[in-house]
């Protein structure tokens, strides 16, 4: 084994492209050819020049289940096949996660998404990237804005028409969108056409050539004139949800949500969530939630309500307060633990804010709104104890006083935020 091999019990990703054993590295090629055991889809071992002897072993499914396999091997520092670069959306991320960074060398290959941006000239920090294969396709919703430019790694040969039909039905008909087939390979294939233009072909002109499955689409978004631009700050307008009138007000909800400062993969527990318009809210701005309704109804609106926005990974947990209490709501790992926690309804319930407050971590956050004096009398009681703020938020909105207009008071809402040290 020569001296850049990967020393006893590490494992040793490579990256792979449709350019195949030709296309890597002297380093990668040795590795190779000096291991004793390769792990990969069938599609990359089968790129393995016919000398290699080293036993390999094709992915089963679920994908999960490999890992105890490699487990078992890494006293034969096992050698592992992916696509690309195996760090961005690819296993190495999986593979860290299991084994640890130390226990990993990782030698990428270009990825279809640097490939893709070479091809069409675009610069990749100023693109939105997100993948589809093994996601709610609906996330793509969350990223619609006018003159964005967005990557979409597809599930599957399906995928193209499906995003077409989302465009289409947001109002971004005219946005174009290339599909980039097996980049990098001898097969390589790169159309564009409008989001309309693709949505009709994939219904009506059954002689085109199919897409390949390996593909990922480069959309130049175009809102057109019957779109509804909504952007990822918060304070969506009321009307963005379905809701049965237990959804907290726009005004207050931007103040909410600043309240709450979400920051990317952060989570938030939203309690009593009502239509999840705060859940939705966080999760637009990069965080992640659990919504928590006791009203098997609500739990079907927020559901409609994250696939509609764009955040169909929204964790929705039909559940009261007293599970809260009772301490069965979290948690199958530490990922689920909260960041912050909202409480919008069941202030009142005796031992809720203390309980909330000791499940924070340092710097957790935990905000709650009320508009009755005896929520406000145990928000005061709280604010006496652990210090943070409270304040009173007061909202007038403008209506029709017959042939005139005037103003309508909303109930105003006290608003405590406090900050865990």
């Amino acid at each position: 084994m020569n001296e850049q091999s990967p020393i006893n019990g590490k494992i040793t990703v490579i990256g792979i492209g449709e350019d195949g054993y030709d296309g890597l590295g002297n380093i990668a090629r040795q590795i190779l050819e000096s291991a004793s055991i390769i792990f990969g889809g069938k599609r990359h071992i089968a790129m393995l020049p016919g000398s290699n002897i080293a036993t390999q072993n094709s992915w089963i499914t679920p994908f999960d289940a490999n890992m105890p396999l490699i487990e078992e091997c890494l006293d034969q520092n096992p050698v592992i096949l992916a696509s690309g670069d195996p760090m961005f959306f690819g296993i190495g991320n999986t593979l860290v996660n299991y084994f640890g960074a130390k226990s990993i060398t990782v030698i990428p290959h270009p990825s279809s998404i640097s490939l893709a941006a070479a091809r069409l000239g675009w610069a990749l920090a100023d693109c939105d990237i997100i993948t589809l294969h093994g996601r709610a396709p609906e996330i793509l919703r969350s990223h619609l804005r006018p003159r964005g430019k967005l990557i979409a790694l597809s599930s599957d040969a399906s995928t193209p028409a499906l995003v077409a039909v989302m465009l289409c039905e947001a109002g971004f008909d005219q946005s174009r969108m290339t599909i980039c087939e097996r980049l990098g390979g001898t097969q390589e294939r790169i159309t564009t056409q409008t989001a309309k233009t693709w949505q009709g072909t994939a219904t009506s002109m059954p002689d085109v050539k199919p897409i390949d499955p390996l593909n990922l689409i480069m959309i130049d978004l175009i809102a057109g004139p019957k779109a509804t631009i909504l952007g990822n700050g918060p304070g969506l307008p009321d009307n963005a949800f379905i809701h049965d009138g237990m959804i907290t007000k726009s005004e207050i909800r931007a103040q909410t949500i600043a309240s709450l400062t979400p920051w990317r993969d952060a989570m938030l527990w939203d309690l009593g969530a009502g239509c999840g318009s705060i859940s939705i809210e966080w999760m637009r701005a990069g965080g992640r939630a659990i919504a928590i309704e006791r009203d098997v109804k609500r739990c079907d609106i927020i559901r409609k309500n994250a696939i509609r926005l764009g955040t169909p990974d929204l964790i929705i947990r039909h559940q009261g307060i007293e599970d809260i209490l009772a301490e069965t709501l979290p948690t199958a790992t530490s990922e689920q633990d909260p960041d912050a926690i909202f409480i919008g309804g069941g202030i009142t319930t005796p031992g809720l804010l203390d309980h909330c407050w000791v499940l924070l971590p340092p710097h957790g956050r935990l905000v709650a709104n009320t508009v009755t004096l005896e929520g406000e009398e145990e928000l005061l009681r709280f604010y006496n104890k652990n210090g943070g703020t409270l304040s009173r938020l007061s909202v007038s909105r403008l209506v029709p006083r017959g042939n005139f207009k005037g103003w309508s008071n909303l109930a105003p809402v006290t608003h405590y935020v406090g900050v865990k040290v």
